[in-house]
């Protein structure tokens, strides 16, 4: 049975309940520096497009982003940096209804486009974005591989 949820703007107030979520979803060292980005998105952006997922009172998604694009040559866009949502809860509803608010939060900010950069391999990530309403970008990514 599916269960219900809504969305709300994060607060700092949310950082210990995201950083649990994490560590359920992706391990223990990943989650070590979202409460320094998710500090950074709430200070720098207001209102912040960071937004949760709640089932009663309990956080099981999330989603963190913020603004940028013209570093690209690009107008002002909201970018979804990091995303999250509860093994219970997957395939719920959750992970679309966080894009949507996150989107729909870009477009009250009047910004120009919502962005998402996901590995060329992730098949299942990329569909996932596809069938929440995003599209291939403009941008290609270049990178420098550091082995020797």
């Amino acid at each position: 049975m599916a269960r219900s949820f809504r969305i709300r703007q994060m607060t700092p107030g949310d950082f210990p309940a995201i950083l649990d979520l994490d560590r359920k979803v992706a391990g223990r060292e990943r989650a070590r520096s979202y409460q320094q980005h998710v500090s950074r998105y709430l200070d720098n952006y207001f209102p912040p497009l960071c937004q949760v997922a709640l089932d009663g009172d309990k956080v099981v998604g999330f989603i963190l982003g913020d603004v940028k694009g013209w570093e690209y040559g690009l107008g002002p866009s909201g970018w979804i940096d990091i995303m999250g949502v509860d093994p219970e809860h997957q395939r719920q509803g959750v992970g679309l209804a966080l894009i949507r608010a996150f989107v729909a939060q870009c477009r009250r900010q009047k910004l120009s486009a919502a962005h998402a950069i996901v590995r060329g391999g992730d098949r299942r990530l990329q569909g996932f974005l596809k069938a929440a309403g995003l599209q291939k970008g403009p941008l290609v990514d270049f990178y420098a591989p550091l082995k020797e």
